[in-house]
């Protein structure tokens, strides 16, 4: 499932991206917090110009998610209906439509996600935490000012 989110993400399927969230997903990047499919995939439809992007992930670590992780879970399974997932990711990306000459790497993030384990038997997204750790402004995607 990060694999998709990656892979629609870098191609421009924003649907499929906002799916793999819950309805009602914490998504938190630096002072940003959204709430909801809606305001996620918006997050990335209304950026100004066309932005070419590739994530790569490693270290991925998943764990059961807090006290309740077994609460709701598929007995005959033994799944947990929520865990932690930790992993590292790097952002390539440019504000310009590919193919680009220039190579940079705009974000390189922990991904803090707790994972729900969804009625259609899905895991979704239901909390996002992207915490930077070296960024490079220049290569920001470009959003409309608030206000």
């Amino acid at each position: 499932m990060l694999a998709d989110w990656a892979w629609h993400l870098d191609h421009g399927n924003y649907d499929a991206v906002a799916e793999l969230f819950t309805e009602n997903a914490l998504f938190i990047t630096g002072a940003v917090e959204l709430r909801g499919r809606s305001a996620i995939k918006s997050r990335y439809t209304e950026r100004l110009v066309a932005r070419s992007t590739r994530h790569t992930y490693s270290g991925l670590r998943v764990s059961p998610a807090g006290d309740d992780a077994r609460l709701g879970q598929d007995a005959a399974e033994g799944r947990p209906a929520r865990v932690r997932a930790r992993s590292t990711w790097v952002n390539f990306a440019a504000n310009a439509p590919a193919p680009v000459d220039d190579v940079g790497v705009y974000l390189v993030a922990d991904f803090d996600d707790v994972l729900t384990w969804c009625a259609d038997a899905r895991w979704r997204i239901s909390e996002r935490r992207i915490i930077p750790v070296f960024r490079d402004p220049a290569r920001a995607p470009r959003l409309p000012r608030p206000g």
